[in-house]
């Protein structure tokens, strides 16, 4: 939930004689033991005054419904050609050779790790204020693994190093956007309904599905397919009821 939201949802949860638990950090519902009838229904939650999709028809059927309403259409940008990469890993890069005396593996390793680092960050850099500016940059970084990106093929010659980014250079995406911006936030199942149209509309007796990855933000849901396989996925989403917007 958004932050600025807490308060609101921690007095209505209070309200409605919820209790924190300070073992478990959750709020629950103290025993029905000794309530009256009047005070058993006031905990009773109403029902949702729309149903969840009962099939996956449905949900696509109400995620269209949706973007019609708010004026959202699926763009594709074929111009904009992605290609999804890692940083490069240190500790795969074979052995500490090429050390002199008294230094460690360990240090070696450390090096590594830091000009490897280093290099990544000067690519992501060079890719925020060097033209031409990101039109696509996804980053991903956690503790355990080399860093994740998806980004513009254009941004590219920002990595000169050699084997600064790992993965193949050819194999393209296509991104379909949606604008969320004009949903609630409470919205849910955009991306999935979006998606569920591109599988069900593309799979026949002869053809498989086309195969995607989809990234979801506050602001934006993007599908991307394959290069190859943008005029099958964007055939489907003509089938839908909200058209797709194709830049010239």
């Amino acid at each position: 939930m958004p932050l600025r939201c807490r308060g609101q949802v921690t007095h209505a949860l209070e309200e409605r004689g919820f209790a924190f638990e300070q073992n478990t950090s959750t709020y629950t519902n103290p025993s029905h033991h000794g309530r009256n009838h009047s005070s058993t229904s006031s905990f009773e939650a109403p029902l949702p005054s729309t149903p969840p999709p009962a099939n996956i028809s449905e949900l696509q059927t109400r995620t269209f419904a949706t973007l019609k309403r708010r004026n959202i259409v699926p763009t594709v940008n074929p111009r904009i050609r992605l290609i999804q990469c890692a940083g490069k890993d240190p500790s795969r890069s074979g052995s500490s050779g090429g050390c002199g005396g008294g230094c460690s593996s360990n240090g070696n390793r450390k090096s590594m790790t830091s000009a490897a680092d280093d290099a990544l960050h000067l690519g992501l850099v060079k890719c925020l204020i060097t033209p031409p500016y990101p039109r696509f940059l996804s980053l991903t970084l956690t503790d355990t693994e080399p860093a994740s990106l998806l980004l513009d093929h254009a941004l590219l010659p920002s990595f000169a190093a050699p084997d600064v980014l790992l993965g193949s250079k050819d194999d393209f995406l296509i991104p379909i956007t949606l604008d969320l911006r004009e949903l609630p936030l409470e919205s849910t199942g955009i991306v999935c309904g979006v998606a569920g149209r591109l599988v069900g509309g593309t799979a026949g007796l002869l053809e498989s599905p086309v195969e995607m990855s989809y990234l979801s933000t506050a602001r934006a849901g993007t599908v991307m397919v394959a290069e190859d396989e943008l005029a099958r996925a964007l055939a489907a989403l003509r089938g839908a009821e909200n058209g797709i917007a194709v830049p010239d």
